[in-house]
């Protein structure tokens, strides 16, 4: 069972774009932070949208509170959203893990309008991050394991995929370990059979999955061809939003706007 400290979101949302604008609610990546949509923020996107970053508890840049497993961290989405977003639609990007909390707050909001999911877990080969942590029985050895991982890829990626890295590295490092490692279990154990899958296949409202051959495994690239999910392919790492900012708002502001336009053509929430 999930144990959730503290108010809906542990620090406010980052926010930015048009006040009381189409709201788009961005959320992180496991063991990520808000600062993964920085260019997001100062994107074309805002000049369309409101934009709300949250940071998950636990998580590098708000590490009070806690968060068990995915569960949890959909009840506190759905939260920070009706407490923050009050009133009106609203549309969710995730990005991968985060993708998944995204799908599974769907079912808790009548209010949203689509998912726009970035590399999203779909398959057990997409948990290669959070799902080495059943290999682990003390949570600090597992973070720094991770440390230690993406540290390594940083240094030998090119430069807009070590830039990412070396961010979400930053993240990891303050993040909290026993948060880490406790979603991480429940999102190796969530992945299993494809359950994420499932679940983001029987979304009740229009999503697009946006991937890269770069880094979406085998077995997800045959899912997405399999199940003929709505998508868009990109070129680059598993960050796009820091790598290719300008592209990622565009793909996002075109599948969101026919969601919030009226008759005269106007964006509105």
């Amino acid at each position: 069972m999930s144990e959730n400290l503290g108010p809906p979101a542990s620090v406010e949302p980052r926010r930015a774009g048009r006040p009381r604008g189409p709201a788009l609610w961005l959320v992180h990546a496991f063991g990520d932070s808000s600062l993964s949509f920085e260019a997001l923020l100062t994107s074309n996107l805002a000049s369309a949208f409101e934009l709300l970053a949250p940071d998950w508890p636990g998580g590098g840049v708000a590490p009070a509170g806690r968060v068990d497993d995915l569960d949890g961290l959909a009840d506190w989405l759905t939260r920070g959203i009706d407490r923050y977003t009050p009133g009106g639609p609203i549309g969710l990007v995730g990005h991968s893990l985060g993708a998944a909390v995204a799908v599974r707050a769907v079912s808790r909001l009548q209010r949203v309008v689509g998912v726009f999911s970035i590399e999203g877990n779909l398959t057990t080969a997409d948990a290669y991050f959070s799902g080495l942590a059943t290999a682990f029985e003390a949570p600090e050895e597992f973070r720094n394991h991770l440390l230690a991982r993406v540290r390594a890829m940083a240094e030998g990626a090119t430069p807009g995929l070590s830039e990412a890295l070396w961010r979400y590295h930053a993240s990891l490092s303050l993040a909290a370990p026993e948060t880490l490692w406790k979603i991480g279990r429940c999102a190796g154990a969530a992945s299993r059979l494809n359950a994420l899958g499932e679940e983001y296949q029987a979304l009740c409202v229009p999503s697009l999955y946006y991937w890269s051959r770069e880094s979406t495994p085998p077995e997800t690239q045959e899912y997405i061809r399999r199940h003929t999910l709505h998508n868009v392919e990109f070129t680059g790492g598993h960050w796009p939003m820091v790598e290719q900012p300008q592209e990622t708002a565009s793909q996002i502001a075109a599948f969101f706007q026919p969601f919030f336009r009226t008759d005269d053509g106007a964006l509105h929430r």
